[in-house]
């Protein structure tokens, strides 16, 4: 007689684990298609980037420049760390800050720039020193 009862309650315990195991793995399968999908924008993204950095044509230095090993990066650095060159004042408590920028040829950068509240953009002219400092001077500015 027990095993007669044993029977349907193993029968049961087997169907409980198996529908419990379905679960887990459609979880799991969920799980992995938002991934995938992540993965999908995250490389259109970078696709775009790429080929936005693709068009863009490199900037040539002058002998003035030999000095520098990464020319472009000094000069970026160098104006992001002049936060004062920022044309706007800052509002509601935030701080004015370069958030992206391009180098257009070995005279002119152009800025973007943001407290969070206020934004707009720059052009600038620079200009590297005898000590390697690097001079800039606002040519416009563009408010947005």
């Amino acid at each position: 007689m027990k095993k007669i009862f044993l029977l349907p309650v193993l029968a049961l315990l087997l169907s409980c684990t198996n529908e419990a195991e379905k679960e887990k793995t459609k979880l799991r399968i969920d799980n992995l298609e938002a991934d995938v999908t992540e993965l999908k924008i995250e490389k259109d993204s970078l696709e775009k980037e790429l080929q936005l950095l693709k068009s863009r044509n490199p900037v040539v230095f002058s002998k003035d420049f030999d000095s520098l090993e990464n020319p472009e990066i000094y000069i970026v650095e160098a104006l992001e760390r002049n936060s004062q060159l920022i044309p706007e004042k800052s509002v509601l408590g935030g701080t004015m800050r370069f958030v992206d920028s391009e180098i257009l040829n070995e005279r002119f950068i152009w800025a973007a720039y943001e407290d969070g509240h206020v934004a707009g953009e720059a052009i600038f002219q620079y200009k590297l020193n005898e000590a390697d400092s690097v001079d800039f001077k606002l040519i416009s500015e563009i408010k947005n």
